[in-house]
């Protein structure tokens, strides 16, 4: 027995495609807002696996530029990022101790995630020193390498770079600037030497 098979309607057809076109492009989808804090606007922003930037950048088109540039598809949506406004909210107040929120750590190389994961373990109200972080992912004498993959940290207060020091308890460096790091170390009841 032979089964006829009937022309789909147009219609039909174009849903079909567009539907498949919306699911090859969810991966590549992000959406991003900012909201103030306690040292200026921050930027966010979100894909489908989770958190993937955390920035200080002083405009929009910075944001949007950085996103592309990734070869991702930005798009403006403060109610996709509540979770994580809400989660950052409690930080700044001084409510909340560890995120909870998934990352998106994609394009990150392998030491930079090891570092990373190294980072997010330090405690709250607690600091580690480069050389405790290199040491930590097996590289003890990888300081200034280490510095400089929290320096490229693409969700920096999630991931706690702020709690790296120099050696004697110095400041150190900071992406987004030491008035930052002070800031959300002031948050965190931390104390640290001027560098």
């Amino acid at each position: 027995m032979t089964t006829l098979e009937l022309p789909v309607p147009a219609e039909a057809g174009f849903q079909q495609a567009h539907e498949t076109l919306m699911r090859s492009l969810a991966p590549r989808r992000v959406y991003y807002a900012w909201t103030d804090a306690p040292f200026g606007k921050v930027f966010l922003a979100r894909t489908e696996r989770g958190v993937c930037r955390v920035s200080f950048r002083r405009t929009e088109e910075d944001l949007v530029d950085d996103l592309e540039k990734r070869e991702l598809l930005p798009a403006r949506a403060h109610d996709e990022l509540d979770p994580v406004f809400r989660q950052l909210e409690e930080y700044f107040e001084g409510k909340r101790r560890r995120f909870q929120l998934p990352v998106d750590l994609r394009g990150v190389t392998p030491f930079q995630r090891k570092v990373l994961e190294a980072a997010s373990g330090i405690p709250f109200g607690e600091v580690a020193r480069y050389t405790d972080v290199a040491g930590r992912i097996g590289h003890p004498k990888a300081q200034r390498a280490v510095g400089n993959a929290l320096g490229k940290n693409p969700v920096a207060i999630v991931i706690p770079c702020h709690r790296v020091v120099a050696s004697g308890g110095r400041l150190g460096g900071y992406t987004g600037g030491l008035d930052i790091k002070q800031t959300l170390m002031a948050i965190e009841s931390i104390q640290a030497k001027e560098n």
